[in-house]
């Protein structure tokens, strides 16, 4: 028994794996994060991104999209071998003897990477089968795909080093020019410290045919012929991991062709490919110094960023950036909030509300004031989007197809004003006389299109290497980054004009033609908020009163069309304006904007995650017309999550819990924290306008916690049907039914 173990320690096999372990905890690494991405919970639909287990091209899951992803994963396979085979070749001198040393190294390096695909093959059956209801022949196909995109890499490679790579043997039988080549081995500008005889023991190795056999000695060789082969071999390997870095920096020259866009489970192991590659390098010529080298590395690149030497930010499409800087400080916040400005904003919407009124009344009852309806949305991805698209065409269809007619406002942050910007679209072609059906359940399937993989292909063949593709607009020239393909792709998704402004709203919705839609946006550098519209919204920068004056009160908003007059606000393009309502950290970039000093934002649900805070001040500023003029207010809510939830227990406090819960308790608990807030401005504006406020919440919730769509930019079948479904769900007929009832009265 010990001498099995003895022999299975020495075995090649187990000597990488400890290798592995011991020496590169950087390389190892993008498989443990590739496993935990890609597997999680084993595709129970939470834990596991479904771009991992349902990669789609070209809008299709099936052979092509898996082969592709295969291929990736291929390439994966091979560069971890190759990086390590430069870096470890020296440690086992025997390989040179080999026919085909690399070959069988990479066979022997086999652990590691068969546990991942182990692992990724259940979890692709199970999500599969449970979140795309696929049967077993089409998944099949679907993993021969993935087999025959990962065969394919290896067939390529090994044709390709048959033909460059070769053994001590074959070296010998070679000309006389070869020796010449041992004796100016040192000559050759690599690492010294990789030719000292630093061997692993290994009694056995796996061969070719899948036999185990010995080890043969190869003492009556000249070691300065094994480095000439394995130098040899380095060369090849170098070049060939040199192809995955070429495919990511091509594909970025043709990020906005849809056949370019391949799916992450293949663009994120190319880009792991690049990092290994980097890190081998480092490794092989700093030697015992290599992650001192790679620590450094980052810490160099993360000084040169602040310099931002390719001026390489993202920015808000349509503003202008040579036109000067508009000073970000109080005192201009002051000048565009003096109780002067705010009353002629006022004027300015009560004729909107005006425009609004005369549209409602209803000739045959002049006398019968209607209701002022409002919408606001939560944020969620695109599972918000479709929730909302789904729930709003319900209502419409509800009100006999007069719901946005009666809508004065809507607003909201992230997800949920994917859905608002694209319905509002649609009622305006409506309106202009195109053949729109507002109730064709296709509009919500558009928004739940895919949007993260070409958004994952932009950072990792564009972003992360510094964006120098740009395009023009106008008269303004931008970079081409995630933030760009993001607005491109959810045009192309639902057929929207990507060069619309704000501005070209500005008409029809001063006219009651179409509801008004302000977008919100949190400043980063102070946690005040950007209030986005093409009109004049100065009573929503501050509290204005009767004694709001002399009570020192601070302003927290700012009129963005107002404040940036200069660089041409109102031309900020939509898609734009929802881009920076939707900036969820890291997915999206935070736009830099053209103030003194440079203000970045974020997603405006940072701070009012339902946009109910704008509503409530447009209530309370406007609470006098409305109280004269309505018969009262309906606010819709629409949610991707529960409001009121059952307070979690506590678990034993670690010593580690100890210290973070402070911070990951406010952060957890953000969501609650506003709606408390909210809950009772609420209160104070229904008491403001006598009672006369209603409030209609329609909530995405599950049967299971864990069932729920993954709070994404792409979601699975699965994930669509149950969002429909909850439609069904008793807390949202009967919000259906409370809201049919205050539409009719």
């Amino acid at each position: 028994m010990l001498t099995l173990i003895k022999d299975l320690y020495y075995s090649f096999p187990i000597q990488l794996l400890l290798l592995s372990f011991k020496r590169h905890q950087f390389l190892l690494a993008a498989w443990i994060l590739l496993f935990a991405i890609a597997i999680g919970r084993f595709g129970a639909g939470v834990g596991a991104p479904a771009v991992f287990l349902d990669p789609e091209y070209l809008g299709n899951v099936g052979y092509l999209s898996f082969a592709i992803v295969g291929i990736g994963l291929g390439a994966l396979f091979i560069t971890w071998n190759l990086v390590l085979y430069i870096l470890h070749s020296h440690r086992f001198p025997f390989m040179a003897s080999l026919q085909y040393p690399l070959g069988m190294f990479c066979l022997n390096n086999f652990i590691i990477p068969l546990t991942f695909f182990i692992g990724y093959f259940i979890s692709i059956v199970i999500f599969q089968i449970n979140n795309e209801y696929q049967n077993y022949l089409d998944l099949s196909f679907d993993i021969l795909g993935l087999i025959a995109g990962f065969s394919l890499v290896l067939l390529i490679t090994a044709i390709y080093f048959s033909f460059t790579n070769k053994n001590t043997g074959t070296i010998l039988e070679g000309n006389k020019k070869n020796m010449k080549n041992v004796r100016a081995i040192r000559k050759v500008v690599f690492n010294e410290a990789m030719e000292t005889q630093h061997y692993n023991r290994v009694d056995f190795y796996l061969t070719n045919k899948f036999n185990i056999r010995h080890t043969r000695t190869v003492e009556h060789y000249d070691p300065k012929l094994h480095q000439l082969v394995f130098r040899r071999h380095h060369w090849n390997a170098f070049l060939a991991s040199l192809i995955a870095f070429a495919v990511l920096i091509i594909s970025g020259f043709f990020i906005e062709n849809p056949f370019f866009q391949i799916p992450i489970g293949a663009s994120g192991p190319l880009f792991l490919c690049v990092l290994m590659s980097l890190f081998g390098l480092f490794l092989y010529w700093t030697g015992g110094w290599g992650t001192a080298a790679i620590i450094l590395f980052f810490l160099v690149a993360n000084y040169l960023t602040q310099f931002d030497i390719m001026d390489s930010q993202n920015r808000a499409y349509g503003l202008s950036y040579n036109k000067g800087k508009p000073v970000y400080n109080l005192e201009a916040f002051r000048k565009l909030s003096s109780d002067s400005i705010i009353e002629k904003d006022r004027q300015y919407f009560i004729e909107i509300l005006e425009n609004w009124k005369r549209k409602n009344v209803n000739p045959r009852q002049p006398f019968k004031k209607p209701k002022l309806v409002f919408i606001n949305v939560s944020g969620g991805g695109v599972r918000a989007g479709i929730f909302v698209v789904s729930v709003l065409q319900n209502c419409d269809s509800m009100a006999s197809g007069k719901l946005f007619d009666r809508t004065f406002l809507a607003t909201g942050a992230s997800g949920g004003m994917f859905g608002i910007t694209y319905l509002r679209e649609l009622f305006l072609q409506k309106k202009e006389g195109f053949p729109i059906n507002m109730q064709d359940r296709q509009y919500a399937y558009n928004v739940s299109k895919d949007l993260l993989n070409p958004i994952a292909l932009s950072i990792l063949s564009n972003d992360a290497l510094l964006p120098f593709h740009r395009f023009k607009l106008d008269s303004n020239e931008y970079f081409k980054d995630r933030g760009y393909i993001f607005e491109k792709f959810y045009c192309a998704n639902t057929g929207f004009r990507f060069e619309k402004t704000i501005g070209d709203y500005r008409d029809a919705e001063f006219n009651a033609k179409v509801p008004l839609v302000i977008y919100h946006t949190t400043v980063m550098n102070d946690s005040r908020r950007y209030f986005i519209s093409p009109h004049p919204v100065s009573f929503l920068m501050r509290p204005y009163g009767k004694n709001s004056t002399d009570n020192q009160l601070d302003i927290d908003g700012i009129d963005f069309c107002k404040f940036f007059e200069k660089q041409n606000g109102k031309n900020l393009l939509v898609t734009s304006a929802m881009r920076m309502d939707a900036t969820f950290p890291f997915i999206l970039p935070n736009p830099a904007l053209p103030s003194e000093p440079t203000t970045y934002v974020m997603d405006g649900g940072a701070l009012d995650n339902t946009g109910m805070e704008t509503t409530f001040r447009f209530l309370q500023t406007f609470k006098d017309w409305i109280n004269l003029n309505t018969s009262g207010v309906v606010v819709i809510q629409i949610r991707d999550e529960q409001k009121q939830r059952e307070p979690e227990a506590q678990t034993q406090k670690t010593l580690f819990a100890r210290f973070t819960d402070p911070l990951g308790t406010v952060y957890t608990n953000m969501d609650n924290m506003q709606d408390f807030l909210l809950d009772q401005k609420l209160n104070y504006v229904d008491e403001e306008l006598r009672g006369k406020l209603h409030f209609v919440l329609f909530e995405y919730t599950t049967e299971k916690k864990n069932d729920k769509a993954a709070m994404s930019m792409h979601i699975s079948s699965r994930d669509k049907s149950d969002i429909l479904k909850s439609l069904n769900r008793s807390n949202n007929v009967a919000a259906f039914n409370k809201l049919k009832l205050l539409l009719k009265e």
